[in-house]
């Protein structure tokens, strides 16, 4: 019997796993490990990574704890990503399922409106509704999730379009099972594991969106992120090019760890790549 991380899929699952659960735990100890508040200016400005105990990341050219900043930043970066993606989803899921279960009309009017969306660039229109409404968290969620959905819908109505068609259906059709429970009950169960690899790429997409718009100065100016510490260090990155780098690695790791998930929840849960 082959060890557990030899298997397909078992290995990336367990990397993005053990990725994901530290940055869960950076976040959910935040306010244990830097109790001050991340915006103030705790030392002097410019202390490179290593050259003060206190301040093993170093500080930024107002003294602000680069430490304290990654480790608060994973708070709002991952809550932005798993809400945002968790709306997206949601919203999604239900224009999919319509569309891909329903003939005609319905599904020619969803997916028009599907397409209204996908017909605009999703950072462009991302940065046109959180300049238009006031920069905030709820803002950049709404944005994220709005450019977001289409992608979902569109892989939902494809899931649906095929396994409407199966014998399991037809023989719940036959029984006159209502359509909103074989929907809910029959279809959208198989249909889980490939929305569920989706939405681990998609939290992925929207924390590097969220990194974006704070990067252009369009985050919330009363939280610090990852992206907005990388707006602010890019001043001085030929003299202190570690406060760009080290927010930036840590998008990196984060964007790494999910889609390594997402590739390890493919393997798996797909019938075509399962092991056996």
């Amino acid at each position: 019997m082959r060890p557990i991380l030899s298997r397909p899929g078992h290995g990336a699952l367990a990397v993005g796993g053990a990725i994901l659960l530290v940055l869960a735990a950076m976040a959910a100890l935040a306010d244990v490990l830097f109790p001050e508040d991340p915006l103030a200016m705790v030392a002097r400005p410019l202390l490179w990574p290593g050259t003060a105990p206190g301040y093993p990341l170093g500080t930024d050219s107002l003294g602000r704890d680069i430490a304290a900043g990654i480790v608060h930043g994973a708070r709002v970066s991952l809550g932005i990503g798993f809400v945002a993606a968790t709306a997206a989803v949601l919203f999604g899921t239900l224009v999919g399922a319509l569309a891909g279960f329903h003939h005609g009309r319905v599904d020619d009017v969803l997916m028009r409106f599907c397409e209204l969306f996908q017909a605009i660039p999703q950072f462009m229109l991302a940065v046109v509704l959180v300049a238009i409404f006031q920069p905030s968290i709820l803002m950049i969620v709404v944005a994220v999730a709005t450019v977001s959905w289409p992608a979902v819908a569109r892989l939902v109505r494809a899931e649906f379009i095929v396994l409407r068609e199966r014998d399991f259906v037809l023989g719940c059709r036959a029984v006159g099972m209502p359509e909103w429970r074989i929907m809910l009950t029959q279809i959208l169960p198989n249909a889980a594991p490939t929305i569920i690899v989706s939405a681990s790429i998609l939290v992925a997409t929207a924390i590097l969106m969220e990194a974006a718009l704070s990067f252009l100065g369009l985050g919330d100016p009363n939280v610090l992120t990852w992206g907005m510490m990388i707006g602010m260090g890019r001043d001085q990155i030929r003299v202190a090019w570690y406060i760009v780098a080290i927010p930036g690695v840590a998008l990196a790791v984060t964007a790494l760890g999910l889609n390594l998930l997402g590739d390890g929840l493919n393997t798996l849960l797909n019938p075509r790549t399962r092991p056996r």
